[in-house]
């Protein structure tokens, strides 16, 4: 999502007129879900999917006529064999996606959305993107945070701000209300070669991420150019020094056991959304042993996800990486 407020700010600052391609319903089988977006300028795509294939192409082609006419469209589409409106997909779903011109020379409102966005982008807050639509073609873009409503005049109910994509309907207009990020940051203990695979690539799909170290020289920008926060701090006191919150995740990777053991004992205590550990079948089995011994009960130790990782085989900090964040993609989307 920070990838799509970039480009419209590109756009917008060249003057560029757009058109913002969202996935507003989705039912059955579909190449992409609610909240699929695409920014389409005159040059064709600028950036997004909804998923490729006919839809995608067929979407590339109605955004080319909303450029011309400055209209917005909202167009269903049937993604199983028809007599109405067959386009070839076998998928066996339905998507409908809302098409809305965004002018170039609205540059000061779309100013204060993306700058609302980035600030929520740089601190980890929650933000809601709103794009409104009526029966008389009109549409328009709003944003909310805890700073605010950006670019509507009705206020609209707070129950309509959470973790799910929310539709509301008041008189003739439409609104779709879409979280741009789900809260929560993403601690990674030891800044070793597991630690330095796994920064980028969890950024890569849009996680906060913090590397947490107590060597200062394996925390620096050079090791971890991408991370949000670098947090220098003793391992057998994480919880004086970090807010963990119920929002968190926090993964182990550090360069001992008895690191790894002493982070278990706190952060099991500690608020937190997702626990995971990395290590082998016999550590494991010594350290849910030990923290049994310790007095946790048989449901903390089963909270705590270790090893962690996709069950795939891996050997290099990369593989072990990628499988690891395939767990955390996994629980993002739990929550």
């Amino acid at each position: 999502m920070k990838e799509f407020f970039q480009a419209l700010k590109a756009a917008f600052d060249q003057n560029k007129d757009t058109v913002l391609v969202t996935v507003v319903t989705s039912s059955g089988s579909t190449p992409r879900a609610e909240g699929a977006h695409m920014l389409i300028g005159k040059e064709g795509r600028i950036c997004g999917t909804i998923g490729g294939g006919a839809v995608e192409f067929q979407s590339e082609q109605l955004a080319a006529k909303v450029l011309e006419h400055h209209q917005p469209v909202l167009k269903k589409f049937i993604l199983a064999p028809n007599k109405t409106d067959d386009i070839g997909m076998i998928c066996g779903g339905n998507t409908e996606i809302l098409f809305q011109f965004i002018s170039g020379k609205s540059a000061p409102l779309l100013e204060q959305i993306n700058q609302a966005a980035m600030t929520c982008f740089k601190k980890n807050q929650a933000g809601w993107l709103i794009c409104t639509y009526d029966e008389e073609h009109n549409s328009s873009l709003g944003f909310y945070s805890q700073e605010g409503l950006i670019g509507l005049s009705e206020e609209l109910p707070e129950t309509l701000f959470t973790n799910q994509i929310q539709k509301y309907q008041k008189d003739q207009m439409h609104y779709y209300i879409e979280p741009i990020l789900t809260p929560g940051k993403v601690y990674v203990f030891g800044g070793g070669h597991v630690g330095q695979a796994l920064v980028p690539i969890l950024k890569s799909v849009d996680f906060y991420c913090v590397v947490v170290e107590d060597r200062q020289e394996f925390l620096t920008k050079e090791l971890f150019p991408l991370a949000d926060e670098l947090i220098l701090t003793d391992f057998h006191e994480v919880t004086k020094t970090i807010p963990f919150t119920e929002n968190d995740y926090g993964i182990v990777v550090t360069r001992g056991h008895s690191f790894d053991y002493a982070l278990e004992e706190q952060l099991i205590r500690a608020p937190h959304y997702y626990l995971g550990v990395v290590g082998s079948e016999h550590k494991v089995t010594l350290h849910k042993k030990k923290l049994m011994e310790q007095g946790f009960s048989a449901t903390e130790i089963a909270s705590v996800d270790m090893p962690i990782g996709l069950p795939i085989p891996t050997e290099t900090p990369a593989e072990i990486a990628i499988s690891i964040v395939g767990k955390l993609i996994e629980a993002r989307a739990n929550k």
